[in-house]
């Protein structure tokens, strides 16, 4: 967006913060809704800007509170798409399974202005990050930790009759885009790119066990309580229907480089599709074959579409481990 647009939107959602109206701009102004909803003095504690979104923390009478918001002036239209999107997860899907998460308090969304915000509970006070594990053998552990939790989610699930509409699995959508975007696609790695869209129907029709798919699963995306309790799964912005094995891969290859996937890879195989089988959803060897090359060859694709979108260093390491973890199938 230039600059004189982005002025204009900015100016706009200063005077509609100034005027209370939300959804939220800014870390220091709720809009009335919000103050209604929570009302009495609330402190601010910290405030950071992140990839598409605005983050704020607040001590309040109703307890530590978390705010994700779309920062003033945003109207890039796929961060709108991902507030909405994670919305609507957390308010419609959510609450139908046991999946540990920091439930919705309130939301708010204005379309046209693309604009939105959401509220949960602040956990930061009781739970340890990534960060906590010092040790490989505690890193192993965590990435296990990952790996299960993953696993509890894809079973909750499978085959679930909430599915339906946008959330409603369309493989021959998929394979139809991802066959457009490779067709175009010039950049790094287009032979690879190429043969994943070509090889996609077969792998997706091998592969017919289907759910929602968190997305964008990393350790950022976990915390652990510090109560011993069960890790809770954050950040749904790009949840969708898709395989198990697309996040299990996204797991192994897009955020394990080639070293840490021959040191860590079996066994955060091991306790994803152990527990995976503990909760209902058992596979045979080669359905989780089938299941993870199908999810390698997604993920190339939507690593390719992203490093093109959004060149940069972390993008393009991401790319290089997925085109490894591709070969490695082959």
């Amino acid at each position: 967006m230039n600059g004189p647009r982005r002025l204009s939107h900015w100016l706009e959602d200063f005077r509609a913060a100034r005027r209370g109206d939300g959804p939220a701009s800014f870390a220091r102004w709720w809009p009335r809704h919000l103050r209604a909803a929570f009302p009495g003095p609330r402190r601010l504690t910290e405030q950071w800007a992140g990839d598409g979104a605005s983050f704020a923390r607040y001590d309040t009478p109703h307890g530590p509170l978390f705010l994700k918001y779309l920062p003033a002036g945003e109207r890039e239209g796929r961060y709108f798409r991902r507030f909405r999107r994670e919305i609507e997860y957390l308010r419609d899907l959510a609450p139908l399974v046991d999946v540990p998460h920091a439930p919705l308090l309130h939301a708010e969304v204005d379309a046209a202005r693309r604009r939105a915000h959401l509220l949960t509970p602040d956990l930061t006070a009781r739970t340890w990050g990534w960060g906590h594990f010092q040790t490989d053998a505690e890193r192993e552990g965590g990435l296990h930790d990952i790996a299960r939790l993953l696993a509890h989610f894809h079973a909750a699930w499978a085959g679930h009759s909430a599915l339906r509409g946008i959330w409603a699995w369309q493989p021959d959508a998929v394979c139809a885009e991802a066959g457009e975007f490779a067709y175009a696609y010039g950049g790094p790695h287009a032979p690879a790119v190429q043969q994943a869209a070509t090889q996609l129907p077969d792998l997706l029709a091998a592969a017919p066990h289907w759910g929602l798919v968190h997305g964008d699963i990393h350790a950022g995306q976990v915390v652990w309580p510090r109560d011993g309790s069960p890790p809770l799964l954050l950040d749904y912005g790009q949840v969708h229907p898709g395989l198990p094995g697309e996040d299990l891969a996204h797991l192994l290859t897009v955020r394990l480089d080639a070293g840490e996937r021959a040191r860590y890879g079996d066994g955060v195989r091991a306790a994803y599709w152990n527990e995976v089988a503990r909760r209902g959803l058992d596979l045979m060897p080669a359905e989780q074959t089938a299941q993870e090359r199908a999810g390698v060859a997604l993920n190339l694709l939507a690593t390719a579409r992203q490093a093109q979108r959004e060149p940069g260093e972390g993008v393009s390491v991401a790319l290089e481990n997925v085109v490894q973890g591709w070969c490695d199938l082959r």
